[in-house]
């Protein structure tokens, strides 16, 4: 059986073998609107579309910082130190696939900038410290993760708890905002 996934506005995808004509920003705004971080183990839920906004307000990258995830859409998403251990290499190539899919299909250079990694490791250290407090995160691995810039700390200081329907708005503000 070939692998199927039917998104919000109705399309039969693989997600294995995306196409550009798969590829729907309402799709993806929905998706990442309820897919929760840190595998929805944080004290309230963080949205990977809330987070991605964050990301495109922090990187030269905008655009690509607001779809720096879209893959995730399509396959889910696993927490980083899961998704970067050995026996998940097949789900790493199949997710690498996608995300150049995603950023094709809305015209964003293939290789993820250093900008928007930045930015993505940032976000990860901001979250874990609202979504875990009182709790060593990053014990034995903060070097990987900075502190923040003063851009960065001026994007981070409006963030909040949001629910997936504010989120899946943010998300679609933005992006309009970005390709107006």
């Amino acid at each position: 059986m070939q692998p199927r996934l039917v998104t919000y506005t109705g399309r039969f995808v693989n997600p294995l073998a995306l196409r550009v004509e798969d590829i729907s920003i309402e799709d993806i705004a929905h998706s990442l609107s309820l897919c929760n971080r840190f595998n929805g183990h944080s004290v309230s839920p963080i949205s990977v579309a809330q987070h991605s906004v964050f990301v495109s307000w922090m990187c030269d990258d905008p655009k690509q910082g607001l779809l720096h995830d879209g893959a995730e859409a399509y396959l889910g998403d696993i927490t980083k130190w899961l998704k970067h251990s050995e026996v998940m290499a097949g789900y790493r190539e199949a997710e690498e696939r996608a995300q150049r899919v995603v950023f094709e299909a809305f015209g964003c250079s293939e290789v993820m900038s250093e900008s928007v990694k930045r930015a993505d490791d940032f976000m990860v250290r901001a979250e874990a410290e609202l979504g875990f407090p009182g709790v060593d995160f990053f014990a034995g691995i903060s070097d990987r993760y900075p502190r923040m810039s003063q851009k960065e700390y001026s994007a981070i200081q409006h963030w909040r708890f949001v629910d997936w329907r504010q989120a899946k708005q943010m998300f679609l503000r933005r992006f309009e905002e970005l390709t107006k």
